[in-house]
């Protein structure tokens, strides 16, 4: 696999997983989190061939330097995103603000550079994640399903824009995965019902590589075991 995979939230669960999927596949990794403890422990996973970043990713300047420093990266991946449960009449600004900060601020600035530098290269493949809400709003999670959607929307627009010149755009909508912060926040819940980090890992993977080259804008679902 030539050049780096650039993986933005890599020290997440899912971070973690997908960082070992590319590594597995023989990528070299650039991982990019907010949290630099976290990001020092990834980088133990494959010396040499895993490089770390902590980036603002809401900030245009930072990541244009990323960019920059990534050189040649013809796959991306973000992860980045947040969850806050409310009703409408519950939900505060900063509610509001932290939704619209992870999900869409990060997520604009990174389809951005990703449009330019595809463009300028003649191809290239861009995961984002979405979540099953994008494509309904349940009650409690208004806010937070209209900013999935937000993203969504993006991505086939995204899509769209860079197939001309070999670009390509999709998205991975996770059900509920099983994590530890999951476990600790639903306790009473059965997680052999959630999805597995390591199977989303394996569906990002897949729509980066040539098996998928046919398949761009699409959302796919990832819902877990259906038991």
């Amino acid at each position: 696999m030539d050049g780096r995979v650039l993986i933005t939230g890599a020290a997440g669960a899912l971070g973690r997983s997908v960082v070992a999927r590319f590594l597995d596949a023989g990528a070299r990794v650039l991982a990019v989190d907010a949290d630099e403890a976290a990001l020092a422990e990834l980088s133990a996973f494959a010396p040499g061939r895993i490089e770390t970043r902590r980036v603002d990713l809401t900030s245009t300047e930072e990541v244009e330097r990323l960019f920059e420093e990534a050189g040649e990266t013809s796959i991306v991946v973000h992860l980045v995103g947040g969850f806050r449960w409310g009703r409408f009449a519950d939900l505060s600004d900063k509610d509001w603000s932290y939704l619209l900060k992870l999900n869409l601020e990060t997520t604009f600035r990174i389809f951005r550079e990703c449009a330019r530098r595809f463009e300028r290269a003649g191809g290239g493949s861009l995961v984002a994640v979405s979540a099953p809400a994008a494509l309904l709003g349940e009650a409690g999670v208004g806010a937070y399903a209209a900013c999935k959607a937000g993203v969504l929307r993006m991505v086939e627009s995204l899509a769209r824009e860079m197939a001309p010149s070999g670009g390509r755009a999709n998205a991975v909508l996770p059900g509920t995965m099983d994590t530890p912060a999951n476990r600790a926040a639903m306790p009473d819940v059965d997680p052999k019902t959630w999805a597995s980090t390591d199977d989303v890992a394996s569906v990002i993977h897949f729509l980066t590589t040539s098996a998928a080259a046919g398949v761009n804008g699409s959302a796919v679902r990832v819902p877990g075991p259906i038991l």
